[in-house]
């Protein structure tokens, strides 16, 4: 039971008639008030509601194509185990998907070269092994038969004969298993290169020391012509063995009495160094190849094994340096280096 105080309301009455305002007309603003109130609340239920399917289907979408491009990438890799580097998934986009996808195709390029390049190199491998093979026999032949004839008794002077054979032919395999072993270990570069000042005049004395027996036998002359102070950064002995070879080119394919010319100057950019002779000079079809290991070019000896002007290139491209050559058949050869001030 409520009991109310009715002086109270009068007075509240009062009150409200001193504003200018009727009992009902406050009951009729509180109704319209929460009436709104009701509809505000029925919007908010319906703008969450709104929000949160919105935020929801771009969830899924966004997941959706997350996946999507993470089985692009899975597949991808897969590709490549299979050994497919043909693909490509380069992304322009961003984001960290994209950046991955970025990084996995540097690497397959990366590996794609690689493979082409063990490919290559297992291809020139069984080439080299077979010339190999090839060279070795030969002298290897020739020795089984002098040894049965030898067996046969004859006389002393055939004796020395096939002796000396035999000899020449073993520093023959010597020389050539020598050579090959100082081309695979520059090839795989295990051998260090010396950074030091070479004095080229003292380089060529060098190497004509080696070849003058050769150079006496066959009575030809060599010409030399440049500056005592010319220099270049290299390796002295390395480089020696490369002149020597270049020069047991000449002297092979050079008549008696012929002459070697040697040229050797220093300018801002390379030093050079110029070997040429009056010999019988190198076919055209035969210039592209006549760096190649174990080529033997149209005028080579019986006996030659094609492998002292790789070496030669092999030794200058290992300092950074370039050999090139220039020939006319019945005029002669000339090899150019040069060894560039920029190689560090």
């Amino acid at each position: 039971m409520v009991n109310l105080n009715y002086s109270n309301v009068a007075k509240g009455e009062a009150i409200l008639a001193s504003y200018g305002l009727e009992e009902d007309e406050i009951f009729q603003e509180i109704t319209i008030l929460k009436g709104n109130s009701n509809n505000n609340l029925f919007l908010i239920i319906l703008l969450t509601l709104i929000i949160y399917t919105t935020l929801t289907i771009i969830f899924f979408v966004f997941v959706k194509k997350l996946f999507i491009r993470v089985n692009e990438v899975t597949d991808y890799v897969k590709s490549i185990q299979g050994g497919n580097y043909n693909l490509d998934i380069r992304d322009n986009y961003e984001g960290d998907i994209s950046i991955l996808k970025n990084e996995i195709y540097k690497i397959t390029t990366m590996l794609k070269e690689q493979t082409e390049k063990l490919k290559l190199d297992k291809i020139s491998l069984a080439n080299s092994l077979a010339d190999i093979s090839h060279q070795l026999k030969t002298p290897m032949t020739s020795m089984y038969v002098l040894n049965d004839l030898l067996s046969n008794n004859p006389d002393d002077d055939v004796k020395i004969k096939f002796h000396n054979k035999i000899r020449n032919q073993l520093k023959r395999m010597e020389w050539l298993i020598t050579s090959l072993l100082k081309i695979s270990k520059i090839d795989a570069g295990t051998v260090t290169m010396k950074r030091e000042e070479v004095n080229v005049k003292a380089l060529i004395d060098k190497s004509l020391e080696v070849v003058s027996i050769p150079l006496d036998i066959k009575m030809q002359t060599v010409e030399i012509e440049g500056i005592d102070r010319c220099r270049f950064i290299g390796d002295f002995n390395w480089s020696c063995e490369a002149v020597i070879n270049i020069l047991k080119n000449c002297i092979e394919h050079t008549d008696e009495n012929g002459i070697i010319k040697i040229f050797f100057e220093e300018n801002p950019i390379y030093t050079s160094i110029i070997i040429s002779d009056n010999g019988k000079g190198i076919a055209k079809d035969d210039i592209p190849y006549i760096f190649n290991r174990f080529y033997r070019g149209k005028n080579a000896r019986e006996e030659s094994v094609g492998i002292g002007l790789a070496m030669a290139k092999a030794i200058i491209d290992g300092q950074g340096g370039d050999i090139t050559v220039e020939s006319q058949i019945g005029k002669g050869t000339q090899f150019i280096i040069k060894f560039f001030k920029a190689f560090k």
